[in-house]
């Protein structure tokens, strides 16, 4: 009997997961002590992140096997308007570093396995949403595009999204794929945002 796709991404990905919402800015936000400098630094590891990831993805040849929509959930354009809003100009813009120790995302299964990550975090990003607009001169239509991505379409699109993995994972070799795709997903971040706090 092939396991649950998503108990298993769950499961095995929850210590990543966690060691990456550890972070200090995480850790500010949730106290409600960061500050908006450390906010727009926050969202600059980010852009370096995603920005590069979906890149990739466009340029897999797999989107359309995953069923995953890349066009209608990009989060670098959400990235983009807080920046834009908080001030960055387009050339400070194009100044921020880009990761380069990217996940695999050549299949299907990888493909989803990593935006699992990506996907999942709009869940959290409506309570982090509440609280740095109780705390930071910013809101839903001006600073807080990346946090607040489908606002309360969140549950909704996040359930169209676990229905995607589900169907991916219909036998062990495919849901083993999806797993250890997230699991590195999840530990090449928290390994950008150690490079990254560190410069």
């Amino acid at each position: 009997m092939t396991s649950n796709v998503l108990e298993r991404l769950r499961n095995e990905s929850a210590p990543y997961h966690d060691r990456v919402e550890a972070n200090p800015y995480a850790s500010a936000i949730m106290a409600g002590t960061i500050e908006l400098n450390e906010y727009k630094k926050y969202l600059e590891m980010f852009y370096g992140f995603i920005a590069p990831l979906e890149q990739r993805a466009a340029q897999s040849g797999v989107l359309s096997a995953s069923g995953y929509d890349l066009q209608d959930r990009r989060k670098t354009p959400m990235l983009e308007a807080d920046l834009a809003k908080l001030g960055q100009s387009r050339d400070q813009l194009n100044s921020i570093p880009l990761c380069t120790e990217l996940p695999d995302v050549s299949t299907p299964e990888k493909l989803l396995g990593c935006f699992y990550v990506i996907e999942g975090s709009t869940m959290g990003g409506q309570m982090i949403t509440k609280k740095l607009s109780r705390v930071l001169p910013i809101s839903t239509e001006a600073g807080l595009a990346y946090f607040n991505a489908y606002g309360e379409e969140s549950r909704t699109r996040w359930g169209a999204y676990r229905e995607l993995l589900t169907a991916a994972g219909q036998d062990e070799a495919s849901v083993d794929e999806i797993v250890r795709s997230a699991v590195e997903t999840f530990a090449l971040l928290e390994r950008w945002f150690d490079r990254s706090m560190q410069s």
